[in-house]
């Protein structure tokens, strides 16, 4: 389903590909200061973004080592060549950018700007069939959106998300067959319960379901013979309880595990969330072995 991550291999290999020091090297105080006050960033702002890109500030010995793995700021001539780059007006551009709940506004360096171009005109298509699908269960285009920013966050914390997922894809392909999961045995049941609910936490989200208002258990879902008679509505909640999305699912959905074989849409998200966050840290990659080779 997912590609499996090659971030840890860069992660250890970035200090000797940009060719400096890892043990306790800094830029001085200040030239670091003087360098923050012409991007317009507190040292905070700075530590968060070389986080992101899992790069420590102590890996550069001078400013100058630090401006070629940073980039260059963002100015009317180079957002200008960005466009023309990629054949788009600033309104169609800005459309994509809203697309994927991206701000221009959000970006300090153009280099980093052109690696989420690129990523969104590949994957925009991608991305409309699959909030196309989602409508059909009442997702709005702002939830997606909403979703995706949310799973980019959670993939950045979990390093080993997609190896696991990956595992649970293996053991789901016993189930792959299944038409009526109502008929399993109760043993086949609950390990397909188990597999769900694995992938789901994985993804660092909470899940519940209703029928006309009253809590059900996905087993209870599953074990249904027939469509539950009224609305069968779910929520999706962040780790920490924040709504993220409302979905409805309509009775012809759950006939076999057409429920389950649609609800993948929604992990789809988590796939282009995840193939985002690789294509940045790779382009970041490219970017500091090539200015500082």
């Amino acid at each position: 389903m997912v590609r499996i991550r090659v971030l840890l291999v860069l992660m250890l290999t970035l200090p000797f590909l940009l060719n400096v020091p890892s043990a306790n090297a800094a830029p001085s105080e200040t030239e670091l200061n003087q360098y923050l006050a012409e991007i317009g960033w507190t040292k905070q702002e700075l530590l968060d973004y070389l986080s992101y890109y899992e790069i420590p500030l102590d890996d550069f010995n001078t400013v100058e080592d630090l401006k070629d793995v940073m980039g260059t700021p963002i100015n009317s001539q180079n957002f200008q060549e960005l466009l023309t780059k990629y054949g788009l007006t600033e309104k169609e551009f800005n459309d994509l950018m809203d697309h994927f709940g991206d701000n221009v506004n959000d970006y300090k360096f153009i280099e980093d700007l052109d690696a989420s171009v690129a990523f969104y005109v590949n994957y925009d298509e991608y991305m409309a069939e699959t909030e196309k699908a989602l409508g059909e269960f009442g997702i709005t285009e702002e939830e997606a959106e909403r979703f995706f920013n949310y799973l980019a966050e959670v993939e950045e914390k979990n390093k080993d998300q997609l190896d696991q997922i990956a595992t649970n894809d293996t053991l789901w392909e016993k189930f792959l067959n299944v038409e009526d999961p109502s008929q399993l045995s109760d043993e086949d049941l609950n390990e397909m319960v188990q597999i769900l609910e694995q992938t789901i936490a994985l993804y660092e989200i909470k899940m519940s379901f209703k029928v006309n208002g009253q809590p059900v258990t996905l087993k209870d879902l599953l074990k249904m013979e027939e469509p539950p008679k009224g609305n069968l509505s779910g929520s999706i909640f962040s780790s920490s309880g924040e709504l993220l999305i409302d979905f409805n699912i309509p009775q012809e959905f759950f006939e076999s595990l057409d429920v389950v074989d649609n609800g993948e849409d929604l992990l789809h998200l988590g796939e282009i969330s995840d193939d985002y966050v690789d294509h940045m840290h790779d382009k970041k990659y490219e970017q500091g072995r090539k200015n500082l080779k």
